[in-house]
């Protein structure tokens, strides 16, 4: 199953992350612009964690220009989320 993730937003202000599967549409509850710093680390760390569990079993992809929003907006490490780009 290849598993999608995405923003729902713009640059300036991403509002939720969404991971798409199949037919299944799976947003974050919080407003990520609202949420505060402590919770956007939390969900930034869960996030991670969560595709790295995924990515065993399943294919991860992520737009290449959605990457540094998330990264961006999670106070995620730079470069967190590259191995998760896809090339095609």
């Amino acid at each position: 199953m290849k598993i999608k993730l995405g923003v729902r937003g713009n640059s300036d202000a991403v509002n939720a992350i969404i991971i798409k599967m199949d037919d299944l549409m799976l947003v974050t509850a919080d407003n990520i612009f609202l949420i505060g710093e402590e919770n956007r680390n939390k969900m930034g760390k869960n996030i991670v964690a969560l595709l790295d569990s995924l990515s065993k079993e399943h294919e991860i992809e992520i737009g290449e220009t959605v990457v540094p929003m998330i990264e961006s907006e999670l106070t995620l490490q730079e470069g967190t989320l590259n191995k998760f780009i896809n090339k095609e």
